[in-house]
């Protein structure tokens, strides 16, 4: 499901369309929905938390990837950036198919921080706002 189409779609304080997708910012997160055949490399990726950065007075806690399109993740780069991710609590994933799921358990080898996955957009948004509160 896009997040535009969502129950909570009410609740976006603003989106951005990039080449390489559109971001939804709501709160303290980011949900990003990639365009069909994007390769996300590292600066891309911290070109979007830079926006909520600069537009939403401070970094993201929660990063929700919508995967609804195919996308790649340039692995080797996220490998050695993900360090300066530190600051995000969570980075969550919404998967709609099993091939998506394969794709995530072998990009989950190459990222230092923990990400957890969901089967829908508002379970993903519910889990993250559960977090926020404890």
């Amino acid at each position: 499901m896009k997040t535009l189409k969502s129950s909570f779609a009410s609740e976006i304080d603003a989106t951005v369309s990039l080449k390489i997708g559109d971001f939804h910012f709501i709160e303290n997160m980011i949900i990003a929905e990639f365009k069909e055949g994007s390769h996300v490399t590292f600066n891309k990726f911290n070109e979007v938390l830079e926006l909520k950065n600069e537009t939403h007075n401070g970094m993201p806690q929660f990063f929700i990837s919508n995967r609804i399109y195919s996308y790649s993740v340039d692995l080797m780069d996220i490998l050695s950036n993900s360090k300066n991710l530190k600051f995000l609590s969570a980075y969550v994933i919404v998967s709609y198919n099993h091939l998506t799921n394969k794709v995530i358990e072998l990009e989950d080898a190459y990222f230092s921080f923990p990400r957890k996955k969901f089967e829908t957009l508002e379970e993903a948004v519910t889990w993250v706002r559960s977090k926020k509160t404890t």
